[in-house]
C-alpha cells in the first residue's frame, strides 16, 4: 500500500474513516492496534488525499475539515499499556461515583487505584492534548 499514490491513499483514508465512524471506536484513547494501517501510513494518505483534492480544485471546506479531524484523531490511538491505564482509571472513577460518603469512598480499592494512577492518567491526557495540537498544526502547514 503506497500512501503517496492517490488511489491507494483514498482506500487507506476510507478504511480509517470507517473505523472512526464505527460504534466500536467510541472509547478513547484506543489501541493503536485497532488502526487499519500504521499511523505514518494513515498520515501520509490523508495528506495525499488533501493534496490531490486541492490539485483538482475539489477540496471543499467540509472535506478539508473532515481530513483535518481524521488527521488529528490519530492522537487518540496509543500503545495498549497506556490505553489500559486510562480504562482502569475511568472504571475506578465510575465505581467511586456510586459511593455516597467520602469516607467510604476513600476506603474502596477503586479510590486506591485513582490515587495511584491519577498523575499518570493526567500525563497521558496531557500528552494526547499536546499530540493533538501538534497534529493539527502539522496538517495545517502540510495540507
Amino acid at each position: 500500500m503506497n500512501p503517496e499514490d492517490p488511489e491507494s491513499a483514498q482506500r487507506v483514508v476510507a478504511e480509517y474513516a470507517g473505523l472512526l465512524e464505527s460504534e466500536d471506536a467510541q472509547t478513547y484513547p484506543a489501541s493503536i492496534r485497532t488502526l487499519p494501517y500504521p499511523k505514518q501510513t494513515i498520515k501520509a494518505a490523508i495528506l495525499t488525499c488533501a493534496a490531490t483534492l486541492r490539485g483538482t480544485h475539489q477540496l471543499t471546506d467540509e472535506m478539508r475539515e473532515f481530513l483535518e479531524q481524521a488527521y488529528v484523531a490519530l492522537a487518540d490511538y496509543l500503545d495498549d499499556d497506556l490505553v489500559r491505564v486510562m480504562a482502569e482509571y475511568r472504571e475506578a472513577l465510575a465505581s467511586v461515583a456510586d459511593v455516597r460518603s467520602s469516607r467510604d469512598r476513600q476506603q474502596t480499592p477503586a479510590w486506591q487505584r485513582i490515587a495511584a494512577t491519577s498523575r499518570l492518567a493526567g500525563e497521558i491526557a496531557r500528552a494526547i492534548a499536546d499530540d493533538t495540537a501538534a497534529l493539527r498544526q502539522e496538517f495545517r502547514t502540510s495540507a
